[in-house]
């Protein structure tokens, strides 16, 4: 009996630990705690998969299903109609619960859940916030440097003239991300126009260890001209970016229209394939939508992640 129950401590310690290394995502190489940290991490990898199985039941599984169902003739053209139809239906979300984080070109606004206040000022909860495609306009990040002064800022941008002032909310990484190493064409922003241009092109794994220190990553805003969608595509179960542990708890991404689908995707492509391809074999699913321009936007957030679902609360929305 004695030995029976201090296996039975064991295993409540043991739990303990694993539940803050889920919640506090001990994983940065530069930790003040070195190879303890490490050793824990360890722990964490071997017995959090069946604590998460056994006690946290899936998220957004009827806003997946009523997304998934919607039969619109042009989903494209629709999207926003049809995914702020099956939020208000399948979710508890406002949208004055959104951080609404304002651009300078065109009234764009990007559009992200909070951390709650308890933890955004925690030193032991980090804050990673990355901007694919700078393009010339930082208010963003300068608004969420004011919100969040923790949160360390990164800015993935090939176009040297597109930097602006970044540096003083954050560090610029002067390359184009994208799913393997190689070479390729893509829309640019130059000045004040656009330019295809033929680009080295760095793994999106390699830029995170590199220069930001951790695959996961809190806060993301996609824009890149087109190339969203086999970035996206590689965030699906399995595929080339999800498979190298790469995690983004809210992306705010700009959908473009046809022509930058065609250039990244090719003639056969069509946008309510991909998208159902996408909700249906993705951790992501969508709380917010709008039209911009001739584009369509969406906030995705990742529900299967457990260190972004606790730390954003999203089952609070549900």
């Amino acid at each position: 009996m004695a030995i029976a129950s201090a296996r039975n401590v064991s295993l409540t310690l043991l739990l303990a630990v694993a539940s803050l290394l889920v919640f506090y995502d001990f994983h940065n190489a530069d930790s003040k705690m070195g190879k303890a940290v490490e050793k824990m991490n360890e722990i964490k990898k071997e017995i959090t998969p069946e604590i998460c199985s056994a006690s946290i039941q899936p998220l957004g599984q009827e806003l997946k299903d009523c997304l998934l169902a919607e039969k619109a003739d042009d989903l494209y053209k629709n999207l926003h109609i049809v995914t702020e139809n099956c939020i208000a239906k399948n979710t508890k979300v406002k949208n004055s619960d959104f951080l609404q984080l304002h651009m300078g070109r065109f009234d764009e606004i990007k559009y992200f859940l909070p951390i709650p206040d308890a933890f955004k000022n925690d030193d032991l909860v980090p804050c990673y916030w990355l901007t694919i495609g700078v393009g010339g306009d930082t208010l963003v990040e300068k608004e969420m440097k004011t919100l969040y002064p923790k949160c360390k800022i990164f800015g993935v941008e090939p176009s040297p003239d597109q930097y602006l002032d970044f540096e003083k909310y954050g560090t610029i990484i002067p390359l184009a991300i994208g799913i393997k190493p190689g070479n390729l064409t893509m829309r640019l922003r130059k000045g004040t126009g656009y330019k295809n241009v033929i680009v080295p092109i760095t793994p999106m794994f390699q830029v995170l260890d590199d220069h930001v220190g951790s695959r996961l990553v809190h806060f993301a805003t996609l824009d890149i001209e087109g190339f969203e969608y086999p970035i996206l595509d590689a965030l699906k179960h399995g595929k080339p970016i999800e498979s190298t542990g790469v995690r983004f708890c809210q992306i705010d991404v700009e959908l473009h229209a046809e022509e930058n689908q065609l250039q990244h995707m090719g003639a056969n492509f069509t946008f309510t394939d991909y998208w159902r391809s996408f909700l249906a074999n993705s951790p992501y699913l969508p709380l917010k939508s709008v039209k911009f321009l001739t584009h369509r936007k969406v906030t995705l957030v990742n529900m299967d992640d457990l260190i972004c679902r606790r730390l954003f609360q999203f089952d609070k929305y549900f």
